[in-house]
C-alpha cells in the first residue's frame, strides 16, 4: 500500500532523516522504533504531507503523495493519529468525533463508524456528552484513535500512541491496535514503548541519525539483544 522511497526531510534547511525506504503492506502493523530524536516523527510528518520532502517520494496504492497538503493525503485514506492527541478539548467526545468525518462521502457513514467504535471502547459512549479536556490521558487517546478511525482510513499513522498512559491502559491500547489491524486497516506505528510495539508488529524499521539500519519481524528484532543495546535502549 504505502511506498517511501529514499525519503530526505527536516526542518528550515535542516536534513533530519536521509534516503529512508519502507513499506506498508495491506492489513500490516509496521513499526518505526528507534531512540528519541532520530527522525522518527518528522518521516511520519514527511509522509502526512506536514512537511516538505527534500528528496525521493511517497506512493500510496500506486499514486504519488508527494508534497500533497496534510488534507489531501487524508482523503486518499492515509489518516494520523498525532502525538499528543491535539483534541479539541472544548468539544464533546462525539463533536471531536464528527471532526474526523467531515467530508461529505464520511458524513454518510458517520452513525454506522460511531456504533463501530463505541464497541471498540464502550467507555467512549459513556462519556460522548463530556468535554474531551475533562477526560481521562488514556480516554483522551481512545478519542484521538477514534476520530482519526471516522475518516474511513485504509493506512492509520499513529505518533506515540502509549504516551503518558498508565500500563494497564497502555496493553489496552495495543489491543486495540491489533483490533484495528484485524478489522482490515493498515497501521505504521511510531513508539517508544518497543516492547509491546515489536510484539505485534509484522514488521519493523529500526532508525538511528535519520537512517534505517535495520528491517525484519518484530518477534525476530526483539530476539536480537545485539539491537536491543545499540539502538533501542532495552
Amino acid at each position: 500500500m504505502l511506498k517511501v522511497n529514499n525519503l530526505c526531510a527536516g526542518y528550515e534547511g535542516l536534513e533530519i532523516d536521509h534516503n529512508i525506504s519502507i513499506e506498508v503492506g495491506e492489513k500490516q502493523i509496521v513499526a518505526i522504533v528507534g531512540a528519541n530524536g532520530v527522525g522518527k516523527s518528522t518521516l511520519l510528518k514527511a509522509i502526512t504531507g506536514q512537511i516538505k520532502l527534500m528528496g525521493g517520494n511517497v506512493e500510496f496504492n500506486g499514486e504519488d503523495l508527494s508534497n500533497l497538503p496534510s488534507h489531501k493525503v487524508m482523503r486518499k485514506g492515509v489518516v494520523l493519529v498525532p502525538e499528543g492527541r491535539q483534541l479539541f478539548p472544548m468539544l464533546t467526545v462525539d463533536e471531536n468525533l464528527n471532526v474526523g468525518s467531515s467530508t461529505k462521502e464520511n458524513r454518510k457513514n458517520r452513525r454506522e463508524n460511531k456504533e463501530k467504535i463505541y464497541e471498540m471502547f464502550p467507555v467512549l459512549k459513556e462519556r460522548s456528552k463530556q468535554k474531551a479536556g475533562t477526560l481521562s490521558g488514556g480516554e483522551q487517546q481512545m478519542v484521538a484513535t477514534s476520530r482519526a478511525l471516522m475518516g474511513n482510513p485504509k493506512l492509520l499513522i499513529m505518533d506515540e500512541p502509549s504516551w503518558g498512559l498508565a500500563p494497564i491502559l497502555v496493553t489496552e491500547m495495543f489491543e486495540a491496535i491489533k483490533d484495528i489491524r484485524d478489522n482490515g486497516t493498515s497501521i505504521l506505528i511510531v513508539e517508544q514503548n518497543v516492547q509491546k510495539t515489536l510484539e505485534i508488529a509484522d514488521k519493523a524499521y529500526v532508525i538511528e541519525q535519520g537512517t534505517v539500519v535495520m528491517e525484519g519481524k518484530g518477534s525476530e528484532l526483539l530476539l536480537d539483544e545485539d539491537l536491543k543495546k545499540a539502538y533501542l535502549g532495552m
